[in-house]
């Protein structure tokens, strides 16, 4: 048994919201997967535009929520326990409506809702004495989050790409980046002010990088695609020397918070460093278009952010529980880091192979499928292994969750 405050119990009922996302994910992308097998045997009782609707709010809901746990933690001192009582009940009460509405409404209209939701957070927050500068930065990912979402309604094609990419490049991203510079302060000796400045510094490179992986689907001119893809290469390397920096100097704690870490901190370095990189090309990104390439990037990319999110579930956790230990173990971080990897690797091949039989043969989709059947099952394999990691974490997770005794005042 563990004794918290109120406002310390509504921290550890976050992280189990968080957990009970992920797993609801790992099923919604596993029978998205499904759907790209030539004989799917749920055609018949499912339809593949709606599993891909509400994969895609759960993976939005599951982000939102880890981010806003994290925002929670870095200023719990800013909200009375009241306050936050209530925002947690309203935020499930968002969440369970959103999923419920998910199959019928678009995507953009239930984003648009839950920024809604984040603006009274931030309005909180804002009115904070002493915020630090991981928050501000936090502040800063969740603004753009909130502007992004609101104007997605009204964005048409291509806008509605480009804002997307937006969300997934730099405002979800900052975030995440702002979560994972106070993780560091946490697990790592580095010094305070050094990561005060560093997480500015890299915040702003992200911005820069990710607005223009985002633009890139408009079409750059070549002297601007040829100039920019070693800048943004050079800004997520940036990233990866502060991550490297603060894991060559970690502490005694024993979370795996270091070690998720280093995960997000290599799916950045190859969804934007490389991949996006290379999509500033206009042939290329014209190409990877509505080709697996391109959601291996997007698939890399979404878990690079939520490998910081299952960093900060360990951190806090571990904190809330009052002892230096692991709270979920090492098999859910190779199982996800692992198959997380390999899928994007097959992702990226069935791509190619697509581009190569689309472009070169010009054969319709389901020729296409056909033919990169083979690799297709060996990827949803991949994606069984990560599936299976996150049961893993949750099983862990679950399992020493601690009972919880509320202290008052």
């Amino acid at each position: 048994m563990i004794r918290l405050s109120r406002r310390g119990k509504i921290q550890y009922q976050f992280l189990s919201l968080i957990v009970l996302l992920l797993l609801l994910y790992s099923a919604c992308f596993l029978l998205d997967a499904l759907f790209q097998l030539p004989a799917n045997p749920l055609a018949l009782h499912f339809g593949e535009e709606t599993i891909k609707r509400v994969s895609a709010r759960c993976l939005s809901l599951l982000t939102l929520t880890g981010l806003v746990g994290a925002g929670l933690s870095m200023a719990t001192d800013s909200y009375s326990e009241r306050m936050l009582q209530f925002f947690q009940r309203a935020w499930i009460a968002l969440i369970i409506a959103t999923m419920i509405a998910s199959p019928l409404l678009r995507i953009s209209l239930l984003d648009a809702l839950s920024a809604i939701g984040l603006l009274a957070l931030l309005a909180l927050t804002f009115s904070a004495n002493d915020v630090s500068a991981f928050l501000r930065v936090w502040q800063a990912g969740m603004l753009l989050v909130c502007a992004s979402s609101l104007a997605m309604p009204f964005a048409g094609a291509p806008w509605d790409k480009i804002l997307d990419l937006f969300q997934w490049h730099v405002a979800y991203s900052i975030a995440a980046l702002g979560a994972a510079f106070w993780l560091m302060t946490r697990f790592s000796s580095v010094e305070r002010d050094w990561a005060k400045d560093g997480v500015k510094i890299v915040a702003v490179l992200l911005f820069l990088s990710g607005s223009l992986i985002s633009i890139a689907p408009l079409g750059l001119p070549p002297l601007v695609s040829v100039s920019a893809t070693p800048v943004v290469a050079l800004c997520y390397m940036i990233l990866a020397g502060h991550a490297c920096r603060a894991l060559g100097l970690c502490n005694n704690d024993m979370s795996l918070a270091p070690h998720w870490t280093a995960v997000a901190t290599l799916f950045f370095l190859v969804a934007g460093g490389f991949l996006g990189a290379i999509s500033l090309n206009a042939n290329v990104n014209h190409a990877m278009r509505d080709t697996a390439l391109a959601e291996a990037q997007h698939w890399l990319t979404s878990w690079a952010i939520l490998a910081i999110l299952c960093a900060c579930l360990n951190s806090v956790a571990t904190e809330l529980r009052g002892g230096n230990r692991r709270v979920t173990g090492y098999a859910p971080l190779w199982l996800v880091a692992f198959g997380v990897a390999l899928s994007t690797i097959l992702q990226g091949c069935r791509g190619v192979v697509e581009i190569y039989l689309r472009d070169g043969f010009a054969l319709e989709r389901a020729g296409i499928i056909e033919m990169t059947a083979p690799l297709t099952q060996i990827w949803i394999i991949c994606l069984l292994a990560v599936a299976i990691g996150i049961m893993t974490l949750a099983l862990g997770f679950w399992a020493r969750r601690p009972k919880v005794q509320v202290e008052s005042g």
